[in-house]
């Protein structure tokens, strides 16, 4: 099961279940008299799943979980107006999808609006919202399951309404400054606890014979047959999927056999609170959980100072309009086929989300420049635009395989690199020859601060 989280849309609104099977409540009329009944439906149903995950999580919840049922109608409405609104503003979209096109997460001709939208859309079958501290599900005219579908989608929402009683999901989310990595990585601690405690719930509810198996499978197929937005979008789109099974394998610290037993769930549960109060800060971590869990070998991202770049990319009626850290996990999606079509069978899998060109990722920064009498309106017009990404590595030769695949993967117009050191790359998109030039010899004779957990860091050395 994965959930739908494009970071910034919907890590702050949707945790909801989708894709690897997306599940969904029994058909639903939609006049209002059987509407009720429905909503009554799932309050009982609620009731009987929240003891059952409260019991395998070994907490208790602190208050009732509001349910409810959602249309399609309503679910683009809350997606469009309360999360594109409130994530992003009316102006904030367009410079990160313009971040997006410029290192080549998306193409050129990518609408990133619609197409989340449309996956949503697509996949969503029920979502919790902390804001409201409720969840609910989605009724679909033409979606016909049965009940232990229903019930495990239930218990994977329930445990996120759980989590936010001890852990505060929103205040877990907003702890740091949003960035593409920061999303992906906290995204993957909050779903993998769903997943783990979901996958147990699964097996359990199977051992016990009282459900029909057989839905499973019909349901596996009619939502494969319905997920053509999903495997069509841009590869960019697929690492919402990544979220449940690196988080898995981040809160088990690497062993994914642990849903197997009850008492390995209450351990995530520890781990989870222990993440929660020390978040982990990059994908990098998520992917290789022992550079996270053993606080002797945790690897830090390195920090380009931002101040420093600024004002060396400071020119009159030019503004930095975006910053952004692309990551390990993202790195990866760069440095693979851009037309990959997503293989379900091995996204179950960490090992799919990474690469030997994106490991040895040490720290990365993205400034999107455009021009303007103002940064307000320059951030409006997005005009003359400029990109600056600098590229951090453990060693040269991880720097230098990078760059390859990189260039090899995505043929950018524009695009041109000049090393940094020797554990560096920094890549300018949009700038003419004088000024890359003007730009690297900035590099060489004013370089940015760099730091390592609060020390510095040289480029110079291994």
């Amino acid at each position: 099961m994965i959930c739908q989280k494009p970071r910034r849309v919907a890590s702050r609104c949707l945790f909801a279940a989708v894709m690897a099977f997306t599940v969904e409540l029994p058909t639903v009329a939609q006049e209002k008299s059987e509407q009720r009944e429905s909503d009554a439906d799932l309050v009982k149903l609620a009731r009987e799943v929240q003891a059952e995950v409260a019991e395998l999580r070994g907490w208790e919840y602190k208050h009732p979980v509001k349910a409810g049922v959602y249309t399609e109608a309503e679910l683009r409405e809350f997606i469009e107006k309360k999360a594109f609104e409130e994530e992003f503003g009316p102006d904030g979209l367009p410079p990160v999808e313009t971040f997006l096109r410029t290192v080549g997460l998306v193409p050129a001709d990518c609408d990133v609006r619609k197409t989340i939208i449309d996956v949503l859309l697509n996949q969503v079958g029920g979502f919790y919202d902390p804001a409201t501290k409720s969840f609910n599900m989605l009724s679909r005219a033409d979606a016909e399951y049965g009940p232990l579908v229903t019930r495990i989608l239930v218990a994977h929402e329930l445990t996120h309404a759980l989590d936010d009683q001890y852990i505060d999901l929103d205040r877990l989310i907003e702890s740091r400054p949003r960035t593409e990595d920061w999303s992906l990585a906290i995204t993957s601690v909050v779903e993998g606890s769903a997943t783990v405690l979901m996958s147990r719930y699964t097996m359990q509810a199977i051992e016990s014979g009282k459900y029909d198996t057989s839905e499973m499978g019909r349901l596996m197929r009619q939502e494969m047959e319905r997920s053509q937005a999903f495997m069509e979008a841009p590869p960019y789109f697929s690492s919402l999927m990544a979220t449940y099974m690196c988080g898995m394998f981040f809160l088990t610290e690497g062993q994914l056999a642990t849903p197997a037993t009850g008492g390995a769930i209450r351990n995530v549960g520890k781990r989870l609170r222990m993440a929660a109060a020390d978040p982990p800060v990059s994908t990098e971590q998520i992917l290789h959980p022992e550079k996270y869990w053993n606080k002797a070998r945790r690897d830090w991202p390195v920090e380009v100072s931002d101040a420093d770049v600024e004002r060396m990319l400071a020119r009159s009626g030019r503004h930095v309009v975006h910053k952004d850290t692309v990551g390990e996990l993202l790195c990866a999606l760069l440095t693979s086929d851009e037309h990959r079509v997503l293989d379900i069978m091995l996204a179950a899998l960490p090992t799919y989300w990474t690469n030997d060109a994106a490991t040895g990722w040490g720290g990365d920064r993205f400034y999107l420049l455009a021009e303007g009498p103002t940064a307000e309106a320059a951030k409006k017009r997005l005009e003359g635009l400029k990109g600056v990404w600098v590229t951090l590595w453990d060693t040269r030769s991880d720097r230098d395989e990078f760059v390859e695949d990189y260039r090899s993967e995505r043929k950018l117009p524009g695009r041109w690199m000049f090393p940094h050191g020797e554990r560096g790359a920094v890549f300018l998109y949009g700038f003419d020859p004088a000024e890359r030039e003007a730009v690297r010899k900035r590099f060489e004779s004013e370089p940015p601060a760099l730091l390592k957990h609060n020390r510095p860091w040289k480029v110079t050395g291994e």
